[in-house]
């Protein structure tokens, strides 16, 4: 079997797993990161009801990268065959603590410059709410999550802590698992979560 899928999985009520399978360029990203940086580990992160199989390269200063690979065995053997690193089971060991440090790291810095909020790759690191207003499409993401948690709106320029309470809330309540395989919801949460530059 090759690296990559022809179909896409779906969950047992018929629900697409992932918006795409893997690619050439998934596995290409992966490789120019690993021969880019240093003491690079590879995590193997399995499929679940909403989310196909994801390799997790995490470099010895924390950064790091995910992309979608065709199974747990692909990825484990594209690891250490093509990319000659370690490779673990995330479910086994974790992810490291280093990956979290390093995107706090990058968030603070963004927040001391009072430039704009971090794009969805970065991860807000505390719960001083940001220097600016939020702008309209913030807003629109922040009133998604309320709506589909079903908790009281949250305060002009909410912290961290406040959006992430909304946030996990809202993926509670719209998991495809929980809605019988249904993921028009989860795909919103994901969204407003995405535009607001939370951690999934």
């Amino acid at each position: 079997m090759g690296i990559f899928r022809g179909r896409k999985a779906r969950t047992d009520a018929g629900a697409v797993i992932s918006d795409r399978d893997a690619s050439r360029g998934d596995l290409d990203a992966l490789k120019q990161f690993a021969e880019s940086r240093r003491g690079v580990e590879a995590y193997i992160e399995p499929k679940t009801s909403v989310t196909q199989t994801t390799l997790l390269l995490v470099a010895s200063d924390g950064e790091s990268i995910r992309r979608r690979v065709a199974s747990a065995q692909a990825a484990h053997d594209f690891a250490r065959k093509k990319l000659q690193i370690p490779v673990y089971d995330s479910n086994l060991v974790g992810i490291p603590s280093r990956k979290r440090e390093y995107d706090l790291r990058q968030v603070k810095g963004t927040q001391s410059t009072g430039t704009s909020r971090p794009s969805s790759s970065s991860k807000p690191a505390t719960s001083t709410p940001p220097a600016q207003t939020s702008t309209p499409k913030e807003l629109a993401a922040i009133m998604t999550l309320e709506s589909i948690a079903g908790v009281d709106p949250l305060p002009t320029n909410p912290s961290f802590d406040d959006l992430m309470r909304v946030y996990r809330k809202a993926r509670s309540k719209a998991h495809p698992d929980r809605m019988g395989g249904e993921r028009t919801k989860w795909d919103t949460v994901e969204d407003a979560a995405r535009a607001l530059g939370l951690p999934d």
